[in-house]
């Protein structure tokens, strides 16, 4: 610990997964007197120690933009007259703002809504009176739609969204019917949060939300095409979207205001399948199970599946309950045949073997955190997948007699099915 000054970042994170005691704190005496890259590797051990105290301590001592952005990326709240004293010294730089929006005062909302004349700082602004939840600010940030693409647009639409004010609805609506020829996805995504409405998209985004009947309950639609046996294709229309995948609230401090995502089935979050940037890694990490209880009608979807030899229309139309509760969106039904093998610690699985993609900063993290099956074979291809079957329940709570008579239908050449999502 007497040389934490000269630690690089492998040493910083070696100390900080098994702490010596006061690793903290001395970490904390060390930064005022330290050099620029000294408080860097220093706020990134305290950032790792989770040390919420001393890094607010340090900022009412210091009051640096640096310290800022680590408390904002904690999403900590900085007390008042600290974050009053950062605002006259430093202005509205983007971590003043974003801990603006952190602080839980609606007070700062008037200086916030001021910032969204400023085309560079809008967005960041609009985010944060959404956090703050001042919706007297919906209609203002709407009028400033119109004026952005990229990050920017995507700040707002977002912001629109976390809002949940429907005052937006009418306004995003006349974006689409009269605004610029920009791609409409984030404000298909805000309509939806925002209407509880979801239409089948088979074409334009505009289209489909100018023929849309707002005044109408939602009618959900299941329709299916069979290509063979083995393969079918589905729309559901108008999805109940109990079982979900949503991105998660925008992060402060972060420069992308959609990011991480997460699998829901109802309100629970289920796995957090991380980022959908194309070139990330799909990942996954268990959030929580739901009720061990089936739900109703878990018995025909059963039945369906004890011994399916083909997929015809009569197939989707057994399970179209199950398939409803699916979110709007075009699917693709398969009956697979699929070699598995069962994984009960991390070094077995294939998020800590794919060593090409471990680099220098070694074994991956990514691990589910729950026993699991696993494609024994790298899936070859210009891009080669690693195939991972998470379980929907903990495997150490299944039925033993379930089990058995799986085992048994198996044993005497049956083929029942287990469903999978993905």
């Amino acid at each position: 610990m007497e040389d934490l000054l000269a630690a690089d970042y492998p040493a910083l994170d070696a100390l900080a997964a098994n702490p010596p005691t006061g690793l903290a704190a001395r970490a904390g005496e060390l930064y005022p007197d330290a050099n620029e890259e000294e408080r860097r590797r220093l706020g990134y051990l305290l950032d790792l120690l989770q040390a919420d105290g001393i890094l607010l301590d340090l900022l009412a001592q210091l009051r640096t933009a640096e310290l800022l952005t680590s408390a904002v990326r904690r999403g900590l709240t900085v007390p008042a007259p600290v974050l009053d004293q950062l605002v006259k010294e430093l202005g509205y730089p983007v971590p003043v703002i974003d801990a603006l929006g952190l602080s839980g005062d609606r007070r700062r909302a008037k200086a916030l809504g001021a910032l969204l004349k400023d085309d560079e700082l809008c967005g960041r602004a609009a985010l944060a009176l959404a956090r703050l939840g001042a919706r007297e600010w919906t209609v203002p940030i709407a009028r400033r739609l119109s004026a952005f693409a990229g990050l920017k647009h995507v700040a707002l639409t977002v912001a629109l969204e976390e809002m949940g004010d429907p005052a937006a609805v009418p306004m995003l609506l006349d974006w689409l019917a009269n605004g610029p020829d920009l791609p409409a996805g984030d404000v298909h995504r805000a309509l939806v949060r925002l209407t509880g409405r979801s239409p089948l998209l088979s074409g334009d985004i505009r289209q489909a939300w100018a023929g849309l009947d707002l005044g109408a309950a939602p009618v959900t639609e299941v329709r299916c095409v069979v290509d063979s046996p083995y393969a079918v294709r589905f729309s559901v229309d108008e999805g109940r979207a109990r079982v979900r995948v949503e991105y998660d609230p925008s992060l402060p401090g972060s420069m992308w205001p959609r990011w991480d995502q997460t699998l829901y089935v109802g309100e629970r979050a289920r796995y957090g399948v991380g980022s959908g940037c194309e070139t990330c890694e799909t990942v996954l990490s268990l959030l929580g199970f739901g009720p061990a209880e089936a739900l109703a009608g878990a018995a025909q979807v059963r039945e369906v599946l004890a011994a399916p030899r083909e997929l015809t229309v009569e197939t989707v139309q057994a399970l179209e309950p199950l398939l409803g509760e699916l979110e709007t969106g075009h699917y693709r039904m398969l009956l697979a045949d699929l070699p598995l093998e069962r994984v009960r610690t991390a070094e077995e699985s294939w998020w800590l073997r794919r060593v090409e993609t471990r680099g220098e900063w070694g074994e991956d993290s990514f691990w589910p955190g729950i026993e699991h099956f696993q494609a024994p074979q790298v899936i070859p291809g210009e891009m080669p997948t690693y195939g991972s079957v998470v379980p929907a329940q903990p495997l150490d709570a299944l039925d033993p007699a379930t089990v058995s008579r799986y085992a048994g239908a198996i044993a005497r050449g049956e083929r029942p099915a287990a469903l999978l999502l993905a």
